[in-house]
């Protein structure tokens, strides 16, 4: 064989040989694994996820406290009227009995007055009877003077103070009001756990 035709079919060898060598390399080629820009984009998701619960959090335990703030503001506000006017009704009753007892006073002291007054005199006659060295018989005129003095007027005073009626009397305090419980502050609502980025 020449040397012509020689290097010809050596050619067409090299290149069946050369087409079976890359056919056999495209066959063994591993099949292609998840890239990291998947990885990373199912990170991102889960992390723009978290940030918009993260919001809702803060939102819910912000509202959570302005709520509690605004239910003790009311319930302190709704607590001292609640004494206030506790306390209001109970100084206009006590204002009342005073004007009463005033009003009551005004009319029963003069006649305690005059009764006294009436009481002392006899006492002060009786004593000017029974001075020196009376008789029996004076002595006993002074007696019943003085015990019919006493009768008459004391009648006479229980029947103008039974006229004047009942004194007032002091008024019995209500039972003060039962402060109320206060309101609890609102649960937090469960905080959202942060996503992991893979490795």
């Amino acid at each position: 064989m020449s040397s012509k035709k020689f290097l010809t079919v050596a050619l067409v060898i090299s290149g069946f040989c050369l087409g079976s060598t890359t056919s056999a390399f495209a066959d063994n080629t591993p099949s292609a694994t998840p890239s990291v820009s998947s990885h990373n984009s199912e990170y991102q998701a889960q992390l723009a996820a978290y940030k918009i619960a993260m919001t809702q959090y803060n939102v819910a335990r912000i509202t959570n406290d302005i709520n509690y703030r605004a239910a003790m503001k009311k319930y302190w506000a709704d607590w001292q009227t609640t004494l206030q006017n506790f306390n209001t009704s109970w100084q206009a009753t006590v204002a009342a009995f005073q004007t009463a007892h005033t009003a009551y006073h005004a009319k029963f002291d003069p006649l305690q007055a005059a009764h006294r007054s009436v009481l002392d005199a006899a006492d002060a006659a009786f004593l000017a009877a029974t001075s020196g060295s009376p008789t029996t018989d004076a002595l006993t005129a002074a007696i019943k003077a003085y015990w019919s003095a006493n009768t008459t007027e004391n009648a006479s005073y229980k029947t103008a103070v039974a006229a004047l009626g009942a004194a007032p009397a002091w008024p019995i305090k209500p039972t003060s009001p039962v402060k109320p419980v206060a309101p609890l502050k609102p649960t937090d609502p469960t905080k959202p756990v942060a996503p992991v980025k893979s490795k």
